[in-house]
């Protein structure tokens, strides 16, 4: 989901503002900033309206691309490993809108008692059922996936196991529902992100330069001061991204640049929503988004991502990747990144 507003304006209730600190875009920067809008990814859906025949744009969100996903028809080849023998009682906690589920641990008689109800060879007809409704429990509401296609996908890999299997997942329980939730998310990921590339290829969803910066911003913590910093205060930031930003807005080119704040920010929305972490202005008028990592981090996604939304932006408007040593595909390291931003 999309956090703040489409145009980014943040919102605060009137009795809370006097707690909260506020940081406002420097009147320099103001008409520089106006100028240049972000854009995100929409699609036409049809519109309300008495004969049916008008569309709309709206805003991508996740959701959208996974319509008519057919969770049952994809594999259930799941690895079980690295277990963790214990059994649960699931409390399905309905005042949770995600339906958290809560594992309360079974010892004793009640797990004795538990296993050799399962376990008994005339219930088994009941077992693939009674398990089945289990592991949903624990795997919870998942929207927009229909419950019917994740009852009749967990069925098919308990059907699928042996009676060994089955002894074995009763003992490791919990590692059985995480492995088997996390196999739905990977095929969710995987279906959401060739529908993104097929939807783009064919039009169906485009770029809108519609997104300004928010007037002010309310981080939780917020910086050291440097440079060139587009709000009068900027959100905390780690030490390599503090380092990359020292450097950046020490270039001549620069104009300003702001740190960009995780899920209430701005986000490339795709086929995950992704919020890179600075929004950088140079005196061109060009727009640059900066993502770094460490060295250690794994991001593919998001280079994949940030690749397709530079490639359908116009020249004023850049992607980057940015590692401090190390050589990733379509990503750079700090010091080329430097070469080309300061020429930008």
């Amino acid at each position: 989901m999309i956090e703040e507003s489409v145009k980014g304006l943040v919102s605060i209730p009137s009795e809370i503002q006097p707690q909260v600190k506020i940081y406002n875009i420097k009147d320099f920067f103001k008409e520089a900033i106006a100028k240049k809008p972000l854009p995100q990814f929409y699609l036409k859906i049809p519109a309300n309206d008495l004969f049916g025949s008008r569309e709309e744009d709206v805003l991508l969100e996740h959701q959208n691309l996974l319509d008519n996903f057919q969770l049952s028809k994809y594999d259930t080849n799941i690895i079980f490993d690295d277990t963790d023998s214990q059994l649960y009682k699931i409390d399905l906690d309905n005042t949770n809108k995600d339906f958290t589920p809560t594992f309360i641990k079974l010892d004793g008689i009640t797990k004795e008692s538990l296993m050799k109800y399962i376990l008994d060879p005339e219930k088994k007809d009941n077992r693939i059922k009674f398990l089945t409704r289990r592991f949903i429990d624990y795997i919870g509401k998942n929207d927009p996936i229909p419950h019917i296609e994740i009852e009749k996908y967990v069925t098919r890999v308990i059907s699928d196991l042996t009676e060994e299997q089955i002894q074995d997942m009763l003992s490791y329980e919990n590692t059985y529902a995480e492995k088997i939730k996390e196999k739905i998310n990977v095929l969710a990921q995987q279906y959401t992100e060739k529908k993104f590339q097929e939807m783009l290829d064919t039009d169906q969803i485009f770029l809108k330069y519609d997104y300004n910066l928010p007037p002010h911003i309310t981080p939780n913590n917020t910086s050291k001061d440097i440079v060139k910093s587009l709000y009068e205060k900027e959100s905390n930031m780690n030490s390599f991204e503090e380092k990359v930003i020292n450097e950046v807005a020490n270039l001549p080119n620069i104009l300003c640049w702001t740190k960009n704040i995780e899920r209430r920010g701005f986000c490339i929305n795709g086929f995950i929503n992704h919020y890179p972490d600075f929004i950088i202005y140079t005196k061109s008028e060009k727009v640059v988004l900066l993502e770094t990592k460490g060295d250690h981090l794994d991001a593919e996604q998001k280079i994949r991502l940030g690749s397709l939304w530079d490639s359908k932006c116009s020249n004023d408007y850049k992607y980057f990747m940015v590692y401090e040593n190390r050589a990733v595909r379509d990503a750079y390291t700090l010091e080329a990144f430097m070469q080309i931003i300061k020429n930008l």
